[in-house]
Parts: C-alpha cells; structure tokens; sequence
C-alpha cells in the first residue's frame, strides 16, 4: 500500500466520506476571484482582503509538499424541527460542538498522518478551491461545495503534509440543472447577485453574527426567521433533494431544544444565555448576547410571513 493510499484508508477508518491529494501551488483563480469581489463590493472589500493569506499556501509553509483534502458528511444527522429555520444547520451539527461525535475528527486525522512520518499543519488553503483541485467536491452556482452523496450538507478539513503524493484529477463544475436559479431566488437579501457571485456584506448569514450594528434596515426587515446562519439557497437548491438523512441523533440539540426558540431567545438572560447558548457556540464572545436577543425578536415578526413551499426540503421533520 503506498503512502496515499494509507492516507485515504486511514480517512475512511475515521469516518470520513470522502479523501482526495492536491498539490500547494498557489490558488491564482481563488485570488483574481477575491479581487473582482472586492473591486465589484468595495463596502467588503476588508472580508475578502483577509481570505487572500490562503492563496499560497508554500509561501506561508515552506516544508509544504502536499495538501490533503477530507470530507465530512453532517447531513445524517436529526434537528429539531423548532429550530432548523432558525439556526444554520451547519452550526447546529459543528463538530466543534464538545458532544459532537465528530469533534475529534480533525485531531485524529493529524495524529494518524503524524504516525505515518509525516510533518503536518491543519488548514491554511482556501477549503472549497482545495476540494475541488482533489477531485473531492464541485462548487455550486450558490457558491458551497457539493460532493454527489451529501450535496452540499458537508464540510471541508484540509491538512498540509511534508510528502510529495501524488494529486488527484481536479474536479468538473457541479451539475446545476439547466436554467436553475433557484438559489439566487431564494437569496432574501439578494446577496447572491449571480451564479457564483456572492456580495458577504449582504449575506443574511454574515448580517446575523459578524456584520456591524445596527444592520441597514432595508437588509435587517428582510432578514427572515434566521437568528444564526441561513441555509435558503441550500434547502431550495435541486441537487440536495434526498441528500439529508436524519439517521443520528443530534444529543446537544434536542436536549436543550425547547431553550433554542425564538421565542425562548428573544427573552433570554444573561445567565441562561451562558449556560444553554454560549456552551453550544462558545467560539462567539459572550458579549453577542444581545445580538442573539435582536435576531430572534426580529425572527418572531419574520415568521409571520408565509414561507414558500420552495424553502422546504426532504427530511426536515426530524423530530417532534
């Protein structure tokens, strides 16, 4: 067994879906792309200058030979159905989540590549572009990687090892239906302009935890049921039909699950907040507290308008 192929056994022991090899040249279509976003949305322009130290990865780690791409599959998993329009889906399986099973997923894989007599470094690649460069996702006109068994209900771990491997066949584009524009009318705020084209300061995902307050009001009232994340141009999206299997249980949800409402949230303290909220996204500083309040009260009048059967997707009565 070659040493490649010991790296994509040991991923698929660890439970991950998918493993692919990819060279560290730099990643120039990820940077003239960054570029033409940021000539064409000055106002983020500041967002997507800080994703250009990925665009080199051997500049910034010299001993760099190779980069391993895994990926881990999160669209098994059930969410209370109280809560999945109202919190990205994404941030309620993270597997930063200390009661996660997947959460030692990344440490593992390191120790494992370590124990093959590798030198290696987690991350430092831009994650979609180094997917598809290993041959293990296709981009999507909604701009996520999409791998053919999960759709776009993954993530990306990516690992900079020491050893020349041998890299895997790029990826085509992802197979978007003819004519679909599915996301981009999904799209609340119209921050998908155009296939591929995402303005971040508009994204209503962006608008819930990391934009300056207060937000525009134009952006704020259109905003909908989201209190953190936002998962419409995903749910809508054709190639994820059938592509959610709520076969395990999500534990550190369902058991806090009533607490997570928007109502719950819109008039939750302080301390409550630090016991149920900040355990679950502890990577958010305890201070967003109030935010959390704004985004759920303002989800309450959200949830007033009628939601289009198009943001419904198979699966998503997960549990009672």
């Amino acid at each position: 067994m070659t040493r490649k192929d010991q790296i994509k056994t040991l991923a698929a022991d660890l439970g991950y879906t998918a493993c692919g090899i990819a060279g560290v040249q730099p990643f120039e279509n990820y940077q003239t792309a960054l570029r033409k976003l940021s000539d064409r949305f000055p106002d983020a322009a500041s967002l997507y200058h800080d994703m250009e130290k990925r665009i080199n990865p051997a500049a910034s780690t010299p001993w760099a030979k190779s980069i391993v791409v895994c990926i881990r599959r999160y669209g098994k998993y059930s969410i209370p159905e109280s809560i999945a329009r109202h919190i990205g889906r994404n941030y309620l399986c993270d597997r930063r989540i200390k009661d996660c099973p997947d959460t030692s997923l990344p440490k593992q894989m390191k120790q494992g590549l370590m124990a093959l007599g590798l030198r290696v470094k987690i991350g430092g690649v831009p994650c979609r572009e180094a997917a598809v460069r290993a041959g293990v996702a296709r981009i999507g006109r909604n701009g996520f990687a999409y791998t053919a068994d999960g759709g776009s209900w993954i993530n990306i771990e990516t690992w900079l090892v020491d050893a020349e491997l041998e890299p895997d066949p790029p990826s085509l584009p992802a197979p978007c239906p003819d004519g679909c524009h599915a996301c981009l009318d999904a799209c609340r705020t119209s921050a998908l302009t155009e296939p591929y084209v995402m303005n971040m300061n508009k994204c209503v995902a962006y608008l819930t935890y990391g934009a300056p307050l207060p937000i525009p009001k134009y952006l704020w009232d259109k905003m909908g049921p989201w209190i953190y994340g936002c998962d419409d141009c995903q749910t809508v999206c054709p190639m994820n039909q059938g592509k959610w299997e709520p076969q395990e249980p999500t534990t550190w949800i369902s058991a806090v699950a009533n607490q997570l409402t928007p109502e719950s949230i819109a008039t939750m303290d302080l301390s409550t907040y630090q016991k149920i909220i900040h355990p679950l996204f502890w990577y958010i500083p305890e201070t967003d507290w109030k935010r959390w309040h704004q985004n759920a009260r303002r989800a309450l009048l959200g949830m007033i308008h009628f939601e289009p059967k198009s943001l419904q997707i198979e699966g998503d009565n997960h549990e009672p």
